[in-house]
């Protein structure tokens, strides 16, 4: 599901367009990353010349996986501490952003096409619930990548700070948010569960990575038909084909899941 590939716009004005991450690139340059390759070259007692971002990067994802995959204390995590990490992490996410997420319009509207189909599934199992028939296929399951998802739930308005970010607020973003490592762990999915409580009581439960979530804008963890209409109206409106997705959920199970490989 890389449906962001087929999307002229995103490719040329962001994936393929370098001034499209300068945020990034200006990060780089800062003095918070200054600071983590002076301190990598203290500790290995080389010139400062000699690390590069890359090399720095390099490291820290090195020590990332390893501790991910292995559960182990990598050698490379010592060349960082605490408040390097979180400078590394911060460039991360803000490469995210920029390439993935609210950086810039067109990612989330690339995610247009996976967004109706989502929910015109869901809109389906809905009416056919209703009309007391047997729902046709009550469990899809999509997967896809960590760039599926991102652009999908900034669509939906998932993690959107006040303040954009960009390369000289770090400091004001500590408790940003938008944390990839956070919004797409290993294996992140998102499941939209479809409940039928009775009495025409339709009902829809989002769950991120297996925790319930609310839907951005609208109050209850498992939204009514009446306000999760007006949220589907206005999200369709961002995207350059407008459907009014009618549907409701909460408790009889009809699950759609996107797994990140």
């Amino acid at each position: 599901m890389r449906f962001f590939d087929k999307c002229t716009r995103f490719v040329q004005k962001v994936n393929n367009n370098p001034s499209a991450v300068i945020e990034v690139d200006n990060f780089k340059q800062g003095p918070e990353m200054r600071r983590v390759q002076e301190k990598i070259s203290n500790r290995l007692r080389v010139p400062y010349s000699l690390i590069t971002h890359d090399m720095a990067e390099a490291a820290f994802y090195l020590c990332a996986y390893e501790f991910a995959i292995k559960t182990v204390h990598s050698p490379w995590c010592r060349l960082f501490d605490e408040v390097d990490a979180q400078v590394m992490e911060y460039a991360s996410d803000l490469r995210e952003f920029w390439k993935r997420g609210y950086g810039h319009d067109i990612n989330r509207k690339a995610s247009c096409i996976l967004f109706h189909d989502v929910f015109s599934r869901l809109h389906k199992a809905a009416s056919e619930n209703k009309s007391g028939q047997q729902v046709t296929k009550p469990v899809t399951a999509q997967v896809g990548h960590a760039d599926t998802l991102l652009p999908l739930l900034t669509l939906l308005g998932f993690f959107k700070d006040s303040q954009a970010l960009n390369s000289t607020n770090y400091a004001a973003q500590t408790n940003r948010t938008f944390r990839t490592s956070h919004m797409l762990p290993y294996a992140a999915n998102l499941i939209l569960v479809l409940y039928d409580c009775g009495g025409g009581d339709l009902r829809l439960q989002p769950l991120l990575n297996e925790k319930p979530v609310t839907f951005p804008g609208l109050g209850d963890q498992q939204v009514l038909h009446a306000a999760l209409s007006k949220r589907q109206r206005a999200l369709s409106g961002n995207c350059s084909k407008v459907v009014t997705l009618r549907m409701s959920v909460s408790c009889s199970s009809i699950l759609k899941r996107f797994r990140q490989t």
